[in-house]
């Protein structure tokens, strides 16, 4: 699709063993907090399911309520279901998509990741899989010393609804999960400490900080102090555990993203430690631009990862 930076190149050797943010997140995280406003202190669960969208290939896009104990909110996610779901018994594995610091469950779906994927299903460029895209607030997706536990809301209330309410393949072999920017970093935080949940996790322009102090204030709050950071970050996860190594793991960055040299030390931690993953550097920014560019490419990946799970398990037509 593009030209490869060298840097690509050397870990398509370590890859032979397994197989933007958006000028949006260019907004402060005081601008980004109005994205907060999607999740409503909660009295009680609920759940309903709204039909959003069908594109031309027969998938479609619902929007899901969810009531998260974890958090004590209501909110919701939006769910890409492949064409023909409705009528098979087969469970399907799901990529978990995050959004950036100035999104929400929209994102990925207004970069064109869903209409993309239904356009490469129908011309058998991948498989059938469910993506889901939670929301998330401007709260980094982690567990705050002293604040929410976003992570843990990923894992033990977004997962364990979806596996819930859609034929899945409920291991951590059939889940993927991949973010932008403060997805990406996400992304890769939730996978590395999760790895029974998650096998594989695309971490797309993340917005690694290499130090406690390049955080402003207001988001030192967010991850407390250095030791919690450093507990967080994936800059050190790779470092300080072994969990990278039982996942499929790609990065990817634009060659003009300021983000870039940050990203790399993350590459080069991992080339040090022996990680098997796939690198890139690819033209453009840490833009919309970029992500759109490169959809196509990412859920390529993701198909590749979760090949040997999809449309291999089956259910009796009469469960649900």
């Amino acid at each position: 699709m593009f030209a490869r930076v060298g840097t690509a190149l050397l870990t398509v050797v370590l890859l032979a063993s397994t197989l933007t943010q958006s000028t949006w997140a260019a907004a402060s995280p005081t601008d980004a907090r109005a994205n907060q406003s999607i999740l409503i202190p909660a009295t009680s669960p609920a759940r309903s399911s709204m039909l959003l969208t069908t594109y031309s290939g027969g998938s479609t896009v619902l929007q899901d309520d969810l009531y998260s104990p974890t958090l004590d909110v209501h909110t919701s996610y939006r769910v890409l279901v492949p064409s023909g779901y409705e009528t098979s018994t087969i469970r399907y594995p799901v990529l978990y998509m995050l959004h950036g610091v100035a999104g929400d469950s929209d994102e990925w779906q207004s970069l064109g990741l869903l209409e993309a994927a239904d356009r490469m299903v129908q011309r058998g460029e991948i498989d059938q899989f469910i993506i889901v895209l939670p929301n998330g607030g401007a709260n980094y997706w982690v567990n705050q010393p002293t604040g929410g536990r976003w992570a843990d809301y990923v894992v033990n209330d977004v997962v364990k609804q979806v596996d819930r309410d859609y034929r899945t393949v409920a291991t951590a072999s059939g889940r993927a999960i991949g973010g932008l920017s403060m997805g990406g970093e996400g992304a890769l935080r939730i996978a590395l400490t999760n790895p029974n949940v998650f096998g594989t996790a695309g971490a797309h322009s993340p917005s690694l900080r290499t130090s406690f102090d390049q955080f402003a204030p207001e988001l030192q709050v967010i991850f407390g102090d250095p030791i919690s950071w450093r507990e967080e970050t994936p800059l050190w996860l790779v470092m300080d555990r072994d969990s990278a190594y039982d996942l499929n793991l790609a990065i990817d960055v634009g060659e003009d993203d300021p983000w870039r040299p940050n990203v790399e030390l993350l590459h080069q931690r991992m080339v040090g430690r022996g990680i098997t993953h796939r690198f890139e550097i690819l033209p453009g920014e840490h833009s919309a631009e970029y992500w759109i560019d490169n959809v196509d490419h990412y859920l390529s990946f993701y198909s590749a990862a979760l090949a040997a799970e999809s449309a291999t398990i089956t259910i009796d037509s009469d469960a649900s």
